[in-house]
């Protein structure tokens, strides 16, 4: 579900913007998620491997979970790409896209979790993508909108693949 359009800096600035949205849990975790595109107009997706906790073998952007420690969401969302990328891979962050909330089950510990995800869109300037963490990406695929087969994609995915698809449709 759609949330919101306009860039929010950090979690305070969030949760002003949450705090009479009925709808919302009180209890969310954040992910900040990068749609990167390289230079031919394709989104970088990572294959999930077996030690995700839900969604294991689907498509997926770059990004994750952003931690108490992480002073604002262009920071979080930079140590993500270097957590999943590796050093070498230079993703340029360029604009906010949206924020959208979602339920997912967590496979692992057996419970739903509610996710307010902050979606940028990026350019894989240079460099190689790393497999840094090989129990939760098995490698990286490249696809333009509109050919990748969307039964691949994790739900969370999806769901941000439609919107990116919708908004830059030009990049085809």
């Amino acid at each position: 579900m759609k949330l919101f359009s306009k860039e929010v800096k950090d979690m305070k600035e969030l949760n002003q913007i949450l705090k009479d949205k009925d709808e919302i849990p009180q209890k969310y975790d954040v992910a900040v998620i990068v749609f990167a595109f390289d230079e031919e107009n394709r989104i970088v997706f990572q294959r999930r491997g077996l030690g995700c906790r839900d969604e294991q073998l689907k498509l997926e952007t770059i990004g994750g979970r952003v931690k108490q420690s992480d002073i604002d969401f262009r920071t979080a969302l930079q140590r993500e790409i270097i957590e999943e990328a590796g050093n070498d891979a230079c993703i340029e962050l360029q604009e906010f896209i949206v924020s959208t909330y979602a339920k997912t089950f967590d496979v692992r510990n057996k419970k739903e979790q509610n996710w307010i995800y902050l979606l940028y869109k990026g350019f894989l300037k240079s460099g190689e993508l790393e497999i840094v963490e090989p129990d939760k990406c098995l490698g990286y695929e490249r696809y333009k909108i509109g050919e990748v087969n969307e039964s691949e994609l994790s739900n969370g995915a999806r769901e941000l693949y439609n919107i990116v698809s919708e908004k830059y449709s030009y990049l085809k």
